[in-house]
């Protein structure tokens, strides 16, 4: 794999990870809106239970990328 297509597809993930994680706040967001007097346990509940799985899919990916790449960076 070349220089470049790692440094690209290391970028859409980054890029791909990030949008989840903002897609992860707006859906606490809205869940939290619907409780409003149990605004803080769910808002926490809900970020939480997706922003854990979110950051374990970006490290194996980070990981898969750079195991495919020659050079380590």
């Amino acid at each position: 794999m070349s220089d470049y297509t790692f440094f690209l597809l290391h970028k859409l993930l980054v890029i791909g990870i990030n949008c989840l994680v903002v897609l992860a706040l707006f859906i606490a967001m809205y869940r939290a809106s619907l409780y409003p007097d149990d605004f803080n346990l769910t808002f926490f509940k809900t970020i939480f239970s997706l922003l854990i799985p979110t950051l374990i899919l970006g490290c194996i990916g980070k990981r898969f990328l750079r195991s495919r790449c020659n050079t380590s960076i």
